[in-house]
C-alpha cells in the first residue's frame, strides 16, 4: 500500500469544520447545517457535513444506561431507529474506489472519514482493501489505520498499488471505526467495485 496521507484531517468542531465532499474530487467544500436534507445537487447532510447521496453509512453508539448499538443505512434514506440521546455515538463513511494509471503503474484510491459525538473518548479508524476469490472476500492487503486523537472529525485518503498481471478480480475497500468509549464499528463498504486484473496481493502491502 502507498503510505497513507491525509487529505483533509479536520481539527476544528462538527459545526464549524471544512469538509471533504465524499466522493467527488479533494477540494474543501463549506459545511451543511444540520438538518438540510438537500444541502446541493446529489449531497445530503449527515452530522452537519456533506455526503454523497447514496453512500453507506455505518452508525454506532452508546447509551447512558452502557448498551451498545449499531447499524448501517444509505445517506439520503431514513435512518434507523436509535437512542434519542446516546452518550456517544460516531458515523463513518467511505468513497466509492477510484482506479488511477495502467500497468505496473496503476493503483487504487478512495477516501474515508469518521465523525463522533458525545462522550466517545477518542477516535481512529482503518481500512483495508478487498478483493473476491471463490471462497468469499479476501484482503488485498494488510488493514492500514490512523492514530487515535480527540477530535470530532477526521478524513483521510488512501491508495493501493495494483499487482498488474497477476489475475483479474473485483476489488472493494472497506473501513471500520473505532472510538474508546464505544469500541469497534461495523464494517462498512464502498457502494462500488473494480473488476480489475490486478492479482491476489498488493505489491507494497
Amino acid at each position: 500500500m502507498r503510505t497513507a496521507k491525509a487529505l483533509s484531517v479536520v481539527v476544528a468542531g462538527l459545526a464549524t469544520a471544512t469538509v471533504l465532499s465524499l466522493g467527488t474530487s479533494a477540494s474543501a467544500v463549506t459545511p451543511a447545517s444540520p438538518g438540510d436534507a438537500s444541502p446541493s445537487a446529489g449531497h445530503v447532510s449527515v452530522d452537519g457535513h456533506r455526503v454523497v447521496r447514496g453512500t453507506t453509512i455505518g452508525e454506532w453508539g452508546r447509551t447512558t444506561d452502557g448498551e451498545l448499538y449499531s447499524f448501517t443505512y444509505k445517506a439520503g434514506e431514513t435512518r434507523p431507529a436509535a437512542p434519542a440521546a446516546p452518550a456517544a455515538r460516531c458515523s463513518v463513511y467511505i468513497s466509492d474506489v477510484a482506479f488511477h494509471g495502467a500497468g505496473a503503474g496503476a493503483w487504487f484510491q478512495w477516501e474515508t472519514s469518521q465523525a463522533c459525538s458525545g462522550s466517545f473518548g477518542s477516535q481512529k479508524l482503518q481500512t483495508q482493501m478487498w478483493r473476491s476469490s471463490w471462497s468469499g472476500p479476501r484482503g488485498y492487503n494488510n488493514w492500514h489505520g490512523t492514530d487515535a486523537t480527540s477530535n470530532n472529525f477526521i478524513d483521510f485518503g488512501w491508495s493501493s498499488d495494483c499487482n498488474d498481471g497477476g489475475g483479474t478480480y473485483t476489488y472493494y475497500p472497506v473501513m471500520q471505526g473505532y472510538a474508546s468509549g464505544i469500541g469497534w464499528g461495523p464494517t462498512t463498504r464502498s457502494n462500488n467495485d473494480l473488476r480489475k486484473g490486478c492479482g491476489t496481493r498488493a505489491p507494497n502491502p
